[in-house]
């Protein structure tokens, strides 16, 4: 309707411009023409901004925010730019270039800016994760997982039943951790840091659950695990984690956290005394003669007498005992054969 008033408007001062009688017939020509003019560009308008809604709807919500600060950076430019031309040329010439400048300049803006969103709104000190949540630390938004998780050979099991639900939520700063760790030279950590970053591939690769790498940092935190406490409060995301002591400290600070190794634990497949399993040991345990390893699942397996065995291949080994902890079951065990 607006445009149509303003046609119209338009219809009656031109005839007046043409010299043709306001007053009469040339008037209410000009008012009709203008009216009709008007009604057909006004539909014309709105079918325009139908198709550009449509396309607008389709791109993801951080590249419309990124190219519209991106074309409105470029209009502006292009305005700088085309300011001379209206000194040099005569206006009407001078506006309808420097109107096409303007144009040209914000469509590249936007292009090119919206094609680099993430990168653009991480300058700014934005992300382009979807944390919008209608309650806090909802189940549906995720976990926030540390790298004792990832490092875990269970997360990619669990993953895949659909028991962990929502998204994995990994921050940069634990990926760089767990990149330190696996180029250590000889070091048992090496081995699981390097697996940790082989599952988050193929959790990205297979889909199970979105994986999302946040950006976001805690400078006034030193230690990674402060970091991990302080940002899954600021987003109020749970926290996934195998890291007792890191849980003490989150459920204080009112972060609700979930144990990977305890759920795994109660879902694995007993070991009894007397059962064999395969391990390769790792390393030396705290009392003398002792080798560590891992089954499987993520549970620590002790030998005594075998640290004469770390380092080596598989070795067939005899349960003893089990012991649950609340970070997971402890298996103890003797080198198949031994009578201890």
């Amino acid at each position: 309707m607006l445009v149509v008033v303003l046609c119209t408007a338009a219809g009656f001062w031109l005839s007046r411009d043409l010299g043709v009688g306001a007053e009469g017939v040339g008037g209410m020509l000009g008012c009709l023409l203008g009216y009709v003019g008007g009604g057909l560009l006004g539909r014309l308008l709105d079918r325009a901004m139908g198709v550009v809604e449509s396309h607008v709807e389709r791109l993801p919500p951080a590249q419309v925010v990124a190219g519209s600060l991106g074309g409105l950076g470029g209009a502006i430019a292009g305005a700088v730019l085309s300011g001379p031309l209206l000194i040099v040329l005569p206006l009407r010439v001078g506006l309808a270039i420097g109107a096409l400048i303007v144009w040209i300049a914000a469509f590249v803006g936007f292009r090119v800016i919206g094609g680099r969103s993430a990168a653009m709104l991480e300058l700014l000190g934005l992300s382009t994760r979807p944390l919008v949540r209608a309650q806090a630390f909802d189940a549906r938004d995720g976990l926030l997982v540390d790298t004792s998780v990832l490092m875990d050979g269970q997360l990619l099991a669990l993953a895949r039943t659909g028991l962990l639900g929502g998204d994995l939520m990994v921050a940069r700063f634990v990926l760089d951790e767990m990149q330190g760790f696996a180029d250590l030279p000889d070091d048992p950590r090496a081995r699981r840091a390097r697996q940790g970053l082989e599952t988050l591939e193929v959790l990205r690769r297979e889909g199970p659950l979105r994986v999302y790498v946040l950006d976001d940092e805690v400078p006034e935190m030193a230690a990674v695990d402060a970091k991990l406490a302080a940002l899954a409060r600021r987003l109020e995301l749970r926290l996934l984690t195998n890291d007792a002591a890191l849980a003490r400290v989150a459920e204080i600070q009112g972060v609700p956290t979930v144990n990977l190794r305890r759920l795994g634990s109660d879902l694995a497949p007993s070991v009894l005394p007397g059962d064999f399993v395969r391990v390769a040991l790792t390393r030396n345990g705290r009392q003398h003669d002792q080798g560590v390893g891992h089954l499987d699942d993520g549970s620590m397996v002790v030998v005594n007498g075998g640290a004469t065995l770390v380092g080596g291949p598989e070795a067939s080994l005899r349960v003893t005992s089990v012991v649950p902890t609340s970070a997971g079951r402890v298996v103890f065990a003797a080198v198949e054969g031994d009578s201890q």
